[in-house]
C-alpha cells in the first residue's frame, strides 16, 4: 500500500472515531426517535426534492459535456454518483463520476476528472453567493462573504493561468512522444478547448451558475421540508448556516463512509452560532442524513438501473466492467 493510501485510511479512520464521537453526544436513541416521527407528506416532498437535485445535477453536467451528454443519462450519471458518494468510503464516491461519465458517453478519464473539478468549482461558488446571502439574512456582515468570494475567484484566475502555462510546457515536450502521454496531452488540450469554449459561451457558463446556485436553494428547502416533518420547526435562515456548515464539514479529508461525522459537525458548528444546542443540532443533523441516504438510495437506484439497461448510452455489459473495475480498485488500495 503506498504513502498516500496509508494516509487516506489514517484520515479515514479519524472521521470515523469523530462519526461515532459525534453520534454518541447526540445519543443514537434520540436520533433514532426523531428520524422515527417523520411524517409521510413532508418525507415525500423531501424524496420529491432529492429527485429534483438529481435533476438540476444532471442538467449541469450537460451543460459542462457541450451537449455530448442528453439530459437523462446525465441525471442518472448525477443521481448514481450521489448514491456513490453516500456509500464508499475515503472519498471514493466523488472519482466514481469518472467511470459514470464514461459508462453514459463521455470518453477520456481526464475530460471526466475536468468536469467533475468544474462542479466544485460551481459548488463553492454557489455556496459562497448563499453564504453571502445568509450573512445578510441574519444581520451579519455580507462584505466579508463577497470578500470571499472575490478571494476564491482571484486564485482560479491565477490557477487557470498557471495550470495554461504548465500544459504549454507539456505541449512542448509531449508533442511528438509515443504512448500515453501524446493521448494524455491530446485529451488534456481538448478539456482547455472546452473550458474555454464555456468561458466564451456566457449564456451556457451563466446557466450553470445559476443551475448550481438553484441547485443549493433546493438542497436548502429539502433540508427544511425535513425539519418539519420531524416537528421541528426552526427558521430557515438558521436551517441555512446549518446547510453552509454541512458543506464545508463535507469537504473536511478527514471524511469515512458518506460524510457521517464531518458533515454534523459541520452542521452543529455553524448552529451552534445561531443559539441552537449542539446535541439538539447534532441529533437532527444525524436524522437528516439518515433520511437523505435513504433518498438517495431510491433516486440512485433508479439511476443505476437506467444506465444499466439504456441502449442509447452504452451496453449494460460495458457499464458494469467499468464499474467493477473501479470498486475493484477502490478495494485493492
Amino acid at each position: 500500500m503506498s504513502r498516500s493510501r496509508r494516509t487516506s485510511w489514517w484520515l479515514g479512520g479519524v472521521g470515523l472515531l469523530l462519526a461515532f464521537a459525534l453520534l454518541l453526544k447526540a445519543e443514537p436513541a434520540e436520533v433514532l426517535a426523531l428520524a422515527g416521527r417523520a411524517r409521510w407528506p413532508g418525507l415525500l416532498a423531501a424524496l420529491a426534492g432529492t429527485g429534483l437535485l438529481a435533476l438540476l445535477r444532471g442538467a449541469r453536467l450537460s451543460l459542462l459535456a457541450g451537449g455530448e451528454l442528453r439530459l437523462n443519462p446525465s441525471t442518472a450519471v448525477a443521481a448514481v454518483a450521489q448514491l456513490a458518494t453516500g456509500v464508499l468510503p475515503l472519498r471514493l464516491g466523488e472519482l466514481a463520476m469518472i467511470p459514470l461519465l464514461q459508462a453514459a458517453g463521455l470518453p477520456g478519464a481526464i475530460r471526466g476528472f475536468s468536469v467533475l473539478v468544474l462542479v466544485r468549482v460551481l459548488d463553492l461558488l454557489a455556496v459562497l453567493l448563499w453564504a453571502t446571502a445568509g450573512a445578510a439574512l441574519i444581520g451579519g456582515s455580507p462584505a466579508f462573504a463577497a470578500a470571499m468570494l472575490a478571494s476564491v475567484g482571484l486564485v482560479l484566475g491565477a490557477g487557470w493561468v498557471a495550470g495554461t502555462r504548465v500544459l504549454r510546457r507539456l505541449a512542448g515536450r509531449w508533442r511528438r512522444a509515443p504512448g500515453w502521454r501524446r493521448k494524455a496531452l491530446r485529451q488534456l488540450l481538448r478539456v482547455r478547448r472546452e473550458v474555454v469554449h464555456l468561458a466564451r459561451s456566457p449564456a451556457r457558463a451563466g446557466v450553470a451558475v445559476l443551475v448550481s446556485v438553484l441547485l443549493w436553494a433546493v438542497i436548502w428547502a429539502v433540508t427544511v421540508v425535513l425539519l418539519r416533518a420531524m416537528t421541528l420547526t426552526w427558521p430557515p435562515s438558521r436551517v441555512l448556516l446549518g446547510v453552509l456548515g454541512a458543506a464545508l464539514g463535507s469537504s473536511l479529508p478527514i471524511s469515512s463512509v458518506g460524510s457521517f461525522g464531518t458533515q454534523e459537525a459541520g452542521w452543529a458548528a455553524a448552529l451552534a452560532g445561531v443559539g441552537v444546542p449542539p446535541q439538539a443540532a447534532l441529533a437532527a443533523g444525524f436524522a437528516c442524513h439518515l433520511w437523505s441516504i435513504g433518498f438517495t438510495f431510491v433516486i440512485g437506484g433508479a439511476g443505476l438501473i437506467y444506465l444499466a439497461s439504456s441502449r442509447s448510452t452504452t451496453s449494460a455489459g460495458s457499464f458494469r466492467t467499468r464499474l467493477s473495475s473501479f470498486l475493484r480498485s477502490g478495494r485493492r488500495a
